[in-house]
């Protein structure tokens, strides 16, 4: 049994076939509760650190921010993720939000950084609250990136076939090079080839290598 959607026209891509197994249709959601309940429980720890040490090092502001993302099915939903930059606007003249976003969050040469905040982003810890989302539904431990709200209306990509599933903690372009110096589009064939193949073995598959790219990045 297959779910089927067309792409818009404006992308000329085939009609994208979702496998309904069993896996897809309830298996993948049972493993995302349980395993994020866990994780969220065995993490706690690190979860209360972080906080304390954005309040000391990061100053006044949210301890975790609330992006608006693209989920299943277009909607948009409201992803967490712990502040990894001072909040003073008035450090520099940069955007903090809009479709240009990305291009400066990622630039060493943006001032808002800071060391404790960039300790964060290299070890991903920042992402951990999105354990919330996966418990919640708003998302799943392996998916396509959730791309923000804004970006993909700018770029026509609301609607595109990526959203068929919810989107991911990780998944292929999140453990790719792109997840780097990459966008929205380079991934698209990435997030297309995964719903097309997805099983269990392959969400296992992609947990794996996400393990090994956190061990590898802390390890630097």
């Amino acid at each position: 049994m297959l779910t089927r959607v067309s792409a818009p026209p404006e992308r000329s891509s085939p009609t994208l076939a979702v496998p309904a197994s069993t896996y897809v249709r309830a298996f993948k959601r049972a493993l995302d509760l349980i395993v994020a309940s866990v994780l969220l429980f065995a993490l706690s720890p690190i979860l209360v650190f972080t906080a304390v040490g954005i309040r000391v090092a990061l100053g006044r502001g949210p301890i975790v921010l609330r992006q608006r993302r693209i989920g299943r099915g277009g909607e948009v939903f409201h992803l967490y993720k712990f502040r990894t930059m001072t909040a003073d606007r008035r450090v520099a003249q940069v955007p903090f939000d809009g479709p240009d976003r990305r291009q400066h969050h990622k630039s060493d040469d943006d001032p808002r950084h800071r060391p404790f905040g960039r300790m964060l982003r290299r070890c991903s810890i920042d992402e951990l609250p999105q354990l919330v989302n996966v418990i919640n539904g708003s998302m799943s431990l392996v998916g396509p990136r959730p791309e923000l709200a804004d970006v993909a209306s700018a770029n026509g990509l609301a609607g595109h076939p990526r959203h068929l599933v919810r989107p991911g903690l990780t998944g292929p372009y999140q453990v790719s090079d792109l997840r780097i110096a990459g966008d929205l589009r380079d991934g698209l064939s990435l997030d297309l080839a995964y719903i097309r193949k997805l099983s269990l073995r392959r969400d296992l598959v992609l947990l794996l290598r996400t393990a090994v790219a956190l061990v590898k990045r802390t390890g630097r």
